[in-house]
């Protein structure tokens, strides 16, 4: 199995539940999106990647992409830093980078940030790229989902090439993220939640 490009891995109306569980109790479940395919799951720096593209699209040939990632023992780390590490990744790769400010909450009473990546022209690829980002810090694990789009590059001054209904899908989905612990009374997973 090739590795996962993504710009921000650092080494990114639904069914089919996705769900892991990197400690004892505390998960992350997603719905993804029906007809999209499991087609990576790997160990990235200690940190575990899984990969989800719709049909007719593979993890090495892909404009749309689904990215799970689990960075155990990793909760001392601050949103802001993930945030900023993400952004100046884009940067050193991509022509025309910028990112959406950070907005913070809870989710489930774990902290929570989503931010929105731009690469008007990425350095490799040759084609622009943004990306939705969800992190969710949890008790043992930082836990990260990303929706990406491959696109025709664009200019700084450019909206990304991204339909509002793809956005709208895409918000939909991670907003479907969570982590939860059925052995902590603070953090219940939801009954339609997988269990393990």
């Amino acid at each position: 199995m090739r590795p996962i490009r993504l710009l921000s891995a650092l080494v990114m109306a639904a069914t089919f539940p996705a769900v892991a569980q990197p400690a004892p109790g505390e998960r992350y479940y997603l719905n993804v999106p029906a007809s999209w395919q499991e087609t990576a799951r790997q160990d990235v720096q200690g940190a575990e990647v899984v990969a989800y593209v719709p049909p007719g699209q593979t993890v090495e040939a892909w404009t749309d992409m689904l990215t799970v990632q689990v960075f155990p023992d990793m909760t001392a780390l601050p949103a802001s830093a993930f945030y900023d590490r993400t952004r100046r990744n884009y940067q050193e790769i991509c022509a025309n980078a910028r990112a959406g400010t950070m907005q913070t909450g809870l989710s489930n009473d774990y902290p929570s940030a989503f931010w929105v990546l731009g690469c008007g022209q990425h350095g490799q690829t040759g084609v622009g790229e943004t990306s939705f980002v969800r992190l969710i810090q949890g008790n043992h694990a930082l836990y990260l989902v990303q929706r990406t789009w491959r696109t025709q590059p664009y200019a700084a001054d450019q909206t990304p090439p991204v339909s509002p209904e793809a956005q709208q899908e895409a918000m939909a989905v991670l907003a479907s993220f969570g982590v939860c612990d059925p052995t902590t009374p603070g953090h219940p997973c939801p009954a339609t939640a997988p269990q393990r």
